[in-house]
């Protein structure tokens, strides 16, 4: 890249028709999630439903994007889901080494750990062309050498306050993961121990149930977006940091919070997308308010009076309100309910022929349903399998 470079822009697009592969791989990745929910196992279930959720996240932010564009002091991503654009005063830049020789780079403002204030450029979907010019970007004019080189120092008072937030939204997302392996467990145990769980209390009416839920979880945005705003008049700089870091705990709690409703949920009314529904909003609030390091720049160098302060990255609170929109839409169950409920197998009657599993008295009270143990129609004897179950806007914050 030229010297005068310095004072232009360089600006990227991914290429069509790598871009409509990625597409192919999205569909690739719903159809893997499908079919861990449809396997013999609960962990398998979790697992392929995450990897599929984290692969389709990827391949939405390069399907979505329209440029990415390099400036000197700023880079700017466009996307059908709006701009995000980060300083390049504490640029931080990691690459790797993908297949067939192309790197792919992500670049940090001021911190690996910034993940709300990053933008990643594949180099997979540009051309050979554009591929050399970012790196000459990233090698001629910041020269960071190196990923462990930060430019920002790890002992700034900046950067340990917003490692203390940060550390506070892993610690949760540690008890999430020991919250889906409770899950893991109980659902195993759920498929010992009924022929078709329709929950524990199958007398509600499931769709007030669920709507109450999901109305909880919408009403925790607002709690979480006022937990987000610095805290106003403090003028003491202990108890200003103090009560930061008091609201992104808060901010931390109560997005997985919405996340540990589904468990509730589904042990009601046995229904396992209510499980996912829940899971899937509490993981939306949990990326829209992890922390960034451009707010906390902001409350530890800005005065009380000059707050609020504009985060560099807004949070884009419609497009949340539309994934959560999507969620809602897949709890409108088309299908038959039973489909989405744990069941050991396939229910037959005196003859052989399947027929619909119904529970009576206990929790429904005991089966009252025969199972064909050795083809014999007086066999009333149950055939389970091993495994772990049978399916196996713009505001700054503290948190966000």
């Amino acid at each position: 890249m030229p010297s005068s470079s310095l004072n232009k822009k360089l600006v990227l697009t991914y290429s069509a028709w790598r871009q409509l592969l990625a597409l192919l791989g999205l569909a690739l990745a719903f159809l893997m999630a499908w079919a861990g929910f449809l396997s013999n196992f609960f962990i398998v279930e979790v697992s392929f439903i995450l990897f599929g959720a984290y692969a389709a996240w990827a391949l939405l932010g390069i399907i979505s994007t329209q440029s990415i564009t390099l400036y000197p002091d700023k880079i700017v991503k466009h996307s059908w889901l709006g701009q995000t654009t980060i300083p390049t005063h504490a640029l931080l830049v990691a690459d790797s080494q993908d297949q067939g020789n192309a790197k792919s780079w992500r670049f940090f403002h001021g911190s690996n750990k910034n993940q709300r204030e990053s933008i990643q450029i594949a180099g997979n979907f540009l051309s050979a062309e554009l591929r050399l010019w970012v790196d000459s970007y990233r090698r001629n004019i910041y020269r960071l050498g190196s990923f462990s080189s930060s430019p920002l120092s790890s002992n700034s008072a900046v950067c340990v306050e917003f490692d203390k937030a940060v550390s506070s939204f892993r610690f949760m997302a540690v008890l999430t993961a020991v919250y889906l392996l409770v899950y893991v467990i109980y659902a195993t145990m759920l498929y010992w121990q009924y022929p078709l769980f329709a929950g524990y209390a199958p007398q509600l009416p499931t769709w007030p149930m669920r709507l109450l839920f999901v109305a909880i979880a919408l009403a925790a945005y607002p709690l979480m977006q006022t937990l987000a705003k610095p805290p106003i008049g403090v003028s003491n700089y202990t108890v200003r940091i103090a009560q930061a870091q008091q609201r992104a705990l808060r901010s931390a709690l109560i997005a997985n919070g919405v996340a540990w409703l589904g468990l509730p949920l589904f042990l009601l009314c046995g229904n396992r997308l209510d499980f996912y529904l829940l899971l899937s909003i509490g993981a939306l609030y949990h990326y829209d308010f992890y922390p960034r390091l451009s707010t906390w720049e902001s409350v530890l160098q800005a005065a009380p009076e000059t707050w609020p302060v504009q985060a560099t990255v807004p949070r884009r609170s419609m497009q949340v309100s539309l994934a959560l929109l999507g969620g809602l839409s897949l709890a409108n169950y088309h299908a038959n309910p039973d489909d989405f409920r744990i069941r050991q197998q396939d229910c037959v009657d005196d003859q052989g022929n399947p027929i619909e599993c119904r529970s009576s008295g206990g929790h429904g009270g005991g089966s009252s349903s025969r199972y064909s143990g050795n083809g014999s129609p007086d066999s009333h004897s149950s055939v389970r399998r091993g495994g772990f179950g049978f399916f196996g806007g713009s505001h700054s914050s503290f948190g966000g």
